[in-house]
């Protein structure tokens, strides 16, 4: 396949402001960390399928009684502005705040869906930065090779330090009970 021309034209740093004037089609393919541009791929049609599903099943589990919770696929979240502009693209986010786009103060988690060739970014940069934003649970869907789930993993942050610490591993199903109450079995999400 092709690559764009503007592709290789995009700088290799970025200030929010340059990010915020770019058009749409052309700031979806990347993540700003550190003002660094990262040129993002996109993804195989069944990590589409189960974020979308995950973010479903999240969505249809929000308490009518508690704080009203957004659930969002692919949406920029603004990890922090100082010292460098610093953006990411997780695979869900549940937010507070549904009138805008979230920094990082209003979200209450992010899920990022690894297979083997992201896993190693998932499991110590991202994880490092949404840490240091103070995101208050980082969940990590492990793909294998055929895209099956292996296993999710759920870290809460350690505000004291500002790092996550591994809670749970899921192998069969998902539950949760913080920020959204829900039971999900693995296998609905990885269906055909």
């Amino acid at each position: 396949m092709a690559v764009p021309f503007w592709l290789d034209a995009l700088p290799v740093a970025m200030t929010e402001t340059e990010y915020r004037a770019l058009p749409e089609a052309v700031a979806r393919t990347i993540e700003v960390v550190h003002g660094h541009v990262i040129k993002c791929e996109s993804p195989a049609p069944q990590h589409n399928r189960i974020a979308r599903r995950l973010a479903a099943a999240l969505e249809s589990a929000r308490s009518a009684a508690g704080p009203r919770l957004s659930v969002e696929t692919g949406i920029d979240v603004v990890l922090w502005r100082v010292p460098t502009f610093t953006l990411r693209r997780p695979d869900v986010v549940i937010y507070l705040d549904p009138s805008q786009k979230p920094d990082a103060s209003h979200v209450q988690a992010v899920v990022e869906v690894a297979s083997p060739g992201t896993v190693r970014e998932d499991l110590t940069d991202k994880r490092i930065q949404y840490a240091d934003a103070g995101i208050p649970l980082y969940l990590l869907v492990l793909l294998d090779e055929k895209y099956e789930i292996t296993e999710v993993r759920e870290f809460h942050l350690d505000a004291v330090v500002s790092e996550y610490r591994l809670h749970r591993v899921h192998r069969d199903r998902l539950e949760l009970e913080l920020p959204i109450l829900v039971a999900v079995p693995l296998v609905e999400l990885v269906a055909p």
